[in-house]
């Protein structure tokens, strides 16, 4: 039978070992890896239309017509308006008379020249009168193209007076009304096209050697994002703000229209490769201390060890350790809130990082 001191030593240990294993707590970690560090940045911008014009007459006149109106959406060629036709419709029948008499005079004074060298084969006619002749011939030809010029450039303005779409789009905004009398160029529709957008954005100088075709970009609205590419890179940059323009495009949601705030946030590589954890693992203190808490093995168990780090650049859920931190090291990202150091620990590796 077991003796009484050795049932007692039995409990004891089984109390102390029940009593370890209550106080491990239980924390997630991760494996402290190099990465490629990744600057992420983010820059306000707006989506812009490719073509957003204002169209007007090209000839002054008396708004007669409005075909559209704001908020219509209209097609390449689609007539919007039209002037009053009638002064140049007269002005164009004038004219088409003032053709046609000078081409009979044309052909009077050619009738009257060739007589003249007709006769001058047999009978003597003075070389004077030959070359008034011929002279007159030329001066009906340049009445004659002189008024066909202006025949043509009145036909012209004939099409001036119907305002058509340049190109597919909606207008939003209509600045005349009818029975008003126009000027040459005033503004009578806002056109803006609803296809072909795109957003505009003006960086640092300083990024300019990092970014190209393959540098990834999101464009965000609300709770929205969308991958975006780049589209041109300006090799220019502005002496006032040292800035250079980055236009992007994308397949946009259908409620995402011209006008709109964005924010593009781009992921420009470093080149560089350094240890980082996830943003889950830093502590941060109200003093401007940032630390992380990893695991270290004591005597057969894991024990919790505040590590002071320093901080460089945040991206895609991770946080570059510039100091203060080992490759390879166990890494607290769950339940690292209130830890205090040689506290013991039950590891689990996390699932939720890459």
């Amino acid at each position: 039978m077991m003796t009484s001191w050795l049932k007692q030593s039995l409990i004891v240990t089984s109390l102390l070992v029940a009593s370890t294993t209550q106080a491990q707590t239980p924390v997630e970690y991760i494996e402290a890896n190099k990465k490629p560090i990744v600057n992420t940045v983010k820059v306000p911008t707006t989506l812009s239309a490719m073509n957003n014009s204002q169209l007007g007459f090209a000839v002054e006149g008396k708004l007669l017509e409005l075909q559209k109106d704001t908020g219509d959406s209209v097609s390449k060629g689609d007539v919007l308006a039209t002037l009053d036709v009638r002064q140049i419709n007269s002005r164009i029948e004038s004219l088409q008379a003032q053709v046609q008499s000078a081409q009979a005079t044309l052909e009077d004074e050619k009738q009257q020249l060739n007589e003249l060298d007709t006769l001058a084969e047999t009978d003597f006619v003075p070389a004077s009168d030959l070359r008034r002749s011929r002279t007159r011939v030329q001066v009906a030809e340049s009445q004659l193209a002189e008024s066909r010029a202006l025949l043509k450039e009145t036909e012209v303005n004939q099409e001036y007076h119907e305002l058509k779409a340049p190109y597919d789009g909606v207008i939003t905004n209509r600045s005349a009304d009818l029975g008003e009398w126009l000027g040459v160029d005033q503004n009578v529709f806002q056109l803006v096209a609803d296809k072909d957008r795109y957003a505009d954005v003006f960086l640092s100088q300083s990024y300019y050697p990092s970014i190209d075709s393959d540098t990834l970009v999101k464009l965000s609205h609300k709770e929205t994002s969308i991958s975006a590419s780049i589209k041109r890179v300006v090799p220019y940059v502005d002496g006032n703000d040292r800035s250079f323009r980055v236009r992007i495009t994308g397949d946009y949601p259908d409620n995402w229209i011209a006008g709109i705030p964005l924010t593009a946030t781009f992921e420009i590589d470093t080149k560089r490769r350094q240890t980082a954890v996830p943003q889950d693992a830093i502590v941060r203190y109200s003093d401007g201390r940032t630390s992380v808490w990893v695991a270290k093995k004591e005597n057969d168990n894991w024990q919790a060890i505040e590590r002071p780090v320093e901080l460089g650049l945040r991206f895609n859920g991770y946080v570059e350790i510039e100091n203060g931190l080992d490759n390879g090291e166990r890494v607290i990202v769950r339940g690292n809130e209130a830890l205090t150091d040689g506290q013991a620990l039950e590891l689990t590796e996390s699932a939720d990082y890459d």
